[in-house]
């Protein structure tokens, strides 16, 4: 999904490469900010200009999430997933079963609210230091890969990326629950969101110098443009999305020093067209479109006018990143 580079762009993109270093934002200079907590991947992003937010992601090892009674442990409690012709695609409805099946429990996914504001699956605190906070989530380890999901194993990708190790190290890390249901859904409160946040963390940390860039550009870029005008609804969330699609679809030799500000062009041009087309597919499980939750309406008429500015600024949108 190339062509040809315009020759301006590389002078640009030096400058601009150059530019993101001396202010810390570098693969070398660690972005990405990984801590692991029982065995779970962290991760959280700090950076001149922007405010110092950890995640943590903890997993709770009393549970198991099982898809069958059948794969439940006498020795645990077993959560049973349920997904129905009601549920609305990438959110569960989960029972908490014993194995013994003398009672069944719908789990409401509240259940860790009480230790701070709520925001998505997160629960969100402050520390004593104002400029630092901390989004905590609860999540349940799956007993396997979800169905739906196994077309990311098999998925055909012509430039080599994910590797086929870390393909195959993704089975190992596996997926999660996460309490959070489709805000639109009668029954939001007893839905569960599906999360690959270890084998996003890992693929987040393989991006080669120039992507992780791309990937800090869209994240600015969402903070001066997008977010001003539909707030939250656009999140960092969806820019790690793209950076996914766009690191599988265009070649490794492209995500070089010279070519950042091309990459760049390419990441907005897939992401105008999703939000024209309105779908955008999650990369493990492509039937999930993940405008669907927020990014509806007015919300995602506004995000392709926002788009179409910024494609058709011949660039000079990075003048006013803050």
């Amino acid at each position: 999904m190339t062509d040809q580079v315009p020759g301006h762009y590389c002078s640009v993109s030096e400058r601009l490469s150059n530019i993101l270093n001396h202010v810390g934002y570098s693969r070398k200079d660690r972005f990405r900010k990984v801590t692991v907590v029982n065995e779970t991947g962290v991760e959280g992003s700090t950076g001149p200009g922007l405010k110092s937010d950890t995640d943590r992601m903890f997993q709770v090892n009393t549970i198991k999430v099982v898809t069958e009674i059948s794969q439940c442990q006498p020795e645990m409690n077993n959560m049973l997933m349920v997904h129905d012709d009601h549920t609305h695609s990438g959110s569960y409805i989960d029972d908490l079963t014993t194995i013994d099946l003398l009672y069944r429990t719908v789990l409401r996914n509240t259940l860790h609210h009480n230790i701070g504001t709520v925001s998505g699956p997160a629960c969100h605190y402050q520390n004593n230091l104002p400029e630092l906070s901390t989004d905590v989530v609860y999540a349940y380890r799956c007993s396997q890969w979800p169905q739906e999901g196994n077309e990311w194993f098999l998925r055909r990708r012509l430039h080599g990326w994910p590797t086929p190790i870390q393909i195959e190290n993704a089975r190992e890390y596996g997926c999660f629950v996460t309490a959070v249901g489709h805000p639109h859904s009668s029954e939001c409160h007893l839905e569960w969101r599906l999360s690959f946040s270890i084998t996003e963390r890992e693929l987040t940390i393989s991006f080669v110098d120039t992507t992780m860039k791309v990937y800090i550009l869209l994240k600015m870029i969402r903070k001066t443009y997008i977010e001003p005008v539909i707030g939250d609804a656009f999140s960092s969330y969806h820019c790690k999305v793209y950076m996914f699609w766009m690191r599988e679809r265009i070649q490794h030799e492209l995500w070089i020093k010279r070519n950042l500000l091309y990459c760049l062009v390419l990441c907005l041009r897939q992401l105008y067209e999703w939000a024209t087309t309105g779908f955008c597919p999650e990369n493990f499980i492509v039937t999930h479109n993940i405008y669907d939750r927020n990014i509806i309406g007015t919300v995602r008429n506004n995000l392709v006018k926002i788009l179409r500015s910024l494609l058709s600024s011949n660039c000079t949108f990075l003048l006013g990143i803050e």
